[in-house]
């Protein structure tokens, strides 16, 4: 039975995670609540199934993670844990579509972060996918709003820069995931918002949506996508990633009537081809290497 490649099986595993991930920002919307009590049952929700997955797949690894504290796993608590509250403001102050346009510096922040800690170089090939994939994700994108609070404009910064931060340290990890990290981070994100926040109450009517929300598209997916960099370059990891600037739009109109424009569809098709393009060029590659090898 033919087996599929390392690249073709951590592409896969990114494709399935982005899917999964891609009604996040819409359900956002609907939800409509305070971000910080949003951020709250998120990081709750996604730690207890993360975890369940982590002791499902191996309690031996699951403790040995959590008792043998790094430098980098203190870097890939803090960098998720901090980018999975700040996505939940950006959607929250800036509006999906913009929100999705500043997530496509993700592969640019992860290969800037690969170079500067690992001294991993980026290739011609995914320098012009990236190239291409921001100019995509650009035209895709719309202004910040007028009045936007300090918070949105954090949130621009640091979910980019610290998910491709957060990538790059996941494909060092010795481990074959780092799912107990991951549910440690968005535990102590719960615990901090705790000692912040009046109520924890969410909207009338939106229990279904942060249940959802908060215990399976979240936890899924990034359970799905933070087993992909030890399959693929961290950058290649942050462009697949941008799927999701050409799926969330439609699942934002779908589920809250806001139609894609025309440079939405111009951008997804530009982000596309860059993915097509790169993933074609891989494959031809391995085979050739394979040919001469």
């Amino acid at each position: 039975m033919k087996t599929l490649s390392t690249y073709a099986y951590g592409t896969l595993l990114m494709i399935i995670g982005v899917l999964v991930l891609s009604p996040d920002s819409g359900v956002l919307r609907l939800i409509d609540g305070d971000p910080y009590v949003i951020s709250f049952w998120r990081g709750l929700g996604v730690c207890v199934v993360i975890w369940c997955f982590a002791i499902l797949r191996s309690p031996k690894d699951f403790a040995a993670q959590l008792t043998t504290p790094s430098w980098l796993s203190l870097g890939i608590l803090l960098s998720f844990g901090l980018s999975s509250m700040a996505f939940v403001f950006g959607v929250t102050y800036l509006g999906a579509p913009t929100m999705l346009v500043f997530i496509a510096m993700t592969p640019l922040a992860s290969a800037m972060a690969s170079w500067v800690i690992f001294r991993e170089r980026t290739d011609t090939a995914l320098w012009l996918a990236i190239v291409v994939a921001l100019i995509g994700a650009s035209i895709a994108g719309s202004a910040i709003p007028i009045g936007t609070p300090i918070e949105g404009w954090l949130a621009a910064v640091m979910v980019p820069a610290l998910t491709g931060l957060g990538i790059s340290l996941t494909r060092h990890h010795p481990g074959e995931n780092i799912w107990p990290l991951y549910g440690a981070a968005s535990l102590l994100v719960a615990i901090a918002l705790w000692f912040f926040i009046s109520s924890v109450s969410i909207p009338d009517g939106t229990f279904w949506l942060v249940l959802f929300n908060a215990c399976f598209t979240v936890p899924v997916s990034f359970a799905l996508i933070t087993i992909a960099p030890k399959y693929l370059p961290a950058p290649e990891v942050g462009l697949y990633l941008l799927l999701e600037t050409l799926i969330g739009p439609v699942i934002v109109w779908l589920l809250v009537a806001e139609a894609p424009r025309l440079n939405d569809l111009i951008g997804g098709a530009l982000l596309l081809s860059a993915l097509i393009g790169l993933f074609s060029y891989r494959m031809h590659q391995s085979k050739r290497n394979k040919a001469n090898g």
